[in-house]
């Protein structure tokens, strides 16, 4: 394999390489352009590009393909050819789902309308997809007959893929399918209730609990068989006795997405395609269904795509950094470049969204990003380059400044800075799914989710699945307005990903896997900081006691349903006796820590309230309390919550990036002196910052 990953980063033929790349599809261009275009991609400093191979597009009939026997435009192979001879690399995306705009999304309308092949929804009735200009049934990724269909369309286009990999070739990735998402429908009793997908349920239940007894003793059910139990159509716990089901069935969701995955990269590499396999998710995926640990066990990368408004700085920062704290390596598989053209009520990405976001994700740390469309087509607008060749000035000469940087910058040898880690709660994170009553399609926007809240709470002393949210998104704007250098991961993570880290914090609640909490008590032992709150769990996932962590807790005094602490009203406060406090009130100790083995626990026992962007200086005085007891160090000295600053590392050098997130121009105080990259002036300690902007600073 030419393209491999090792530390995080992309290599290609045992060199570092970073996997900067644009989108340009072949098939919607005049043939006879392809070589100008190509001209101006390489004008712009890319030496890479990448494009789907859209099913729909090639087929004739079944069995029948045109790769450029009729269609000129549409010869696969000589537009590799060309690549090849202008020294280009390639990524190709042949699907079988490509989305790109097309009607149908690149699958046949054969295909689609074939009642074998459909997902079916809960009620019965195919599944469709509102994607203008035409909606569509969606097809099943766990019937036999699609991937019947898909290997007959995998055949041809796979041996004219082989006969260029790299290093004969131009191909040095493949993308297998495209966003795994049940095609943004992720409700978890949307779909899929076809044959296939019930069998596949059961197969799932099998691999988990293998022995009979063991389900219906958790479930207090009493089945002959696996095949009897019946998928949950809808959420009707009423108490945390009743959760594994429910749980269990989002963990399935989970699974049948890596399925699908498996089932399509195993396909394109039973065919020859043994280069790097990579897979793509929709915007920020760290929560159910999907797990992009686990199909980082499937496929070599799983990076996401990202298409946001400079106004939505912290969604790009939170993808991006997950991606740092949870993937083999950074990729953001798709980064708006124009925007679509299509009749859907959202505002346009324009070249100052661009601009922001760009610079957002640079700062944040990637090992490898794609701008899609490089090139303008049908149903896209606002590229750098038109369908012609000719160039728009503004967005192709950014382009050219940030691949310039990039180099300037020797961005590949740089490395993030980061001491602690937040973590997504998997376990919490699936009953917030689990009890949705409504998870709307993310184009339609707007809606903010609901939950299934019962009388007593499912049993526990917090409504998890409203608290959950809360308190995490408390956590990660805390530390972001402190200023301190944390990412994101996920309970998912293995030991040795947490042990890199000074602190670990995730909220928790009553309840979290056995396997979890051993793992964390083992990262505190082993002399980490572990930071919890606000409940220690009592019970793992089946809903058994389980004191793994509780055990080396303090039990809570009392509980205030109100505490007032700097301003800030902290609720359902759990009172500690402590001697070893970090926070205190009239009522007694809010926060403490406690030592473990050669490590530590620290614990808040409270609900802070709900947290945006704008963070109250109350909270980050709570947030800097427990930060400076893991022994973390602020980036800058600034606290102003508008204001977000990173660190990256390589060698004796240290790039400092700050963004002013909010539309006011700022003096930020960055506690030094540096060059400012695009000036080339010695700036700072107290530097100007416009709205919507970031500046690259280098240590002086």
């Amino acid at each position: 394999m030419a393209l491999t990953i090792s530390d995080q980063k992309f290599h290609l033929d045992d060199r570092d390489k970073m996997l900067i790349s644009g989108s340009v599809h072949y098939w919607r261009l005049d043939h006879l352009r392809w070589d100008a275009i190509l001209d101006r991609v390489r004008e712009m400093g890319f030496e890479t590009i990448c494009t789907y191979i859209p099913w729909a597009v090639h087929e004739i009939s079944q069995g029948e393909f045109d790769f450029g026997e009729i269609n000129p435009d549409y010869d696969l192979d000589s537009f590799l050819t060309l690549c090849e001879e202008n020294g280009m690399y390639m990524l190709l995306r042949p699907g079988p789902h490509v989305n790109s705009e097309i009607t149908y999304f690149g699958f046949p309308k054969r295909v689609l309308r074939d009642p074998d092949i459909q997902s079916i929804t809960a009620d019965g009735t195919p599944v469709v997809f509102p994607s203008p200009p035409r909606m569509f049934p969606v097809p099943s990724y766990a019937s036999e007959k699609f991937y019947q269909e898909v290997g007959i369309y995998f055949d041809h286009v796979c041996p004219i893929i082989t006969e260029h990999l790299h290093p004969h070739g131009c191909v040095i990735g493949v993308q297998a399918d495209n966003e795994m998402s049940f095609f943004l429908r992720t409700q978890p009793y949307d779909h899929d209730y076809s044959t296939g997908a019930i069998r596949l349920y059961v197969r799932f239940l099998k691999e988990k609990y293998r022995d009979l007894n063991l389900l219906n003793e958790l479930y207090r059910t009493d089945y002959a068989s696996f095949d009897e139990i019946p998928p949950p159509r809808d959420f009707n716990a009423e108490n945390r006795s009743d959760l594994p089901y429910y749980l269990d069935w989002i963990e399935y969701k989970e699974y049948y997405l890596q399925y699908g995955l498996a089932r399509i990269a195993a396909m394109l590499k039973e065919r020859g395609v043994t280069t790097l396999i990579y897979h793509n998710l929709p915007g920020l995926c760290a929560k159910p269904p999907y797990n992009q640990i686990k199909m980082e066990e499937i496929v070599d990368v799983v990076g996401f795509d990202l298409y946001y408004y400079k106004e939505e700085y912290h969604k790009v920062k939170r993808c991006v950094q997950y991606l740092n704290g949870t993937s083999r390596a950074p990729f953001i598989a798709e980064f708006a470049s124009g925007f679509v053209a299509l009749p859907i009520p959202a505002k346009p990405i324009m070249l100052d969204d661009a601009r922001f976001t760009t610079y957002t994700a640079l700062m944040h740390g990637f090992s490898g990003i794609n701008f899609y469309m490089l090139v303008e087509r049908e149903r896209w607008v606002g590229s750098p380059i038109d369908r012609s060749g000719g160039i728009r000035k503004e967005q192709f000469e950014f382009y050219q400044r940030f691949n310039r940087i990039l180099k300037r910058i020797n961005y590949q040898e740089l490395r993030i800075k980061c001491e602690g880690i937040l973590l997504i709660n998997r376990d919490c994170a699936r009953l917030e799914l689990a009890s949705s009553l409504l998870t709307p399609i993310p184009i339609l926007g707007g809606i903010t989710p609901e939950y299934y809240v019962s009388e007593d709470d499912l049993g526990f002393d917090d409504i998890i699945q409203l608290e959950y949210g809360r308190q995490w998104d408390a956590l990660y704007y805390g530390f972001g307005a402190a200023k301190y250098a944390v990412t994101l991961g996920d309970t998912e993570l293995p030991l040795e990903r947490l042990s890199g880290y000074r602190m670990v914090a995730v909220p928790t609640f009553e309840f979290m896997s056995r396997d979890v909490q051993k793992k964390l008590l083992g990262y505190a032992k082993d002399g980490g900081c572990l930071v919890i709150g606000p409940r220690a769990p009592a019970f793992d996932e089946t809903m058994n006691e389980c004191d793994i962590l509780e055990e080396h807790l303090l039990e809570p005094c009392e509980r205030v349903d109100t505490v007032t602490v700097d301003g800030i009203e902290l609720k359902d406060a759990d009172i500690f006796d402590s001697t070893d406090a970090l926070l205190r009130s009239d009522h007694g100790v809010l926060i403490y820590q406690q030592t473990i083995g050669s490590g530590k626990i620290i614990q808040f026992g409270f609900l802070f309230p709900r947290m945006t962007e704008d963070v109250p200086a109350g909270v980050a005085g709570i947030i800097d309390r427990i930060a400076t007891a893991a022994g973390l160090s602020r980036i800058i000295p600034c606290i102003d919550p508008a204001i977000d600053a990173a660190v990256q590392i390589g060698g004796d050098r240290k790039i400092l990036s700050v963004a002013n997130t909010g539309t006011v121009e700022k003096e930020v105080d960055i506690g030094g002196r540096y060059v400012d990259l695009d000036s080339e002036e010695l700036v700072g300690p107290v530097i100007s910052i416009p709205g919507y902007t970031v500046r690259i600073l280098e240590a002086a």
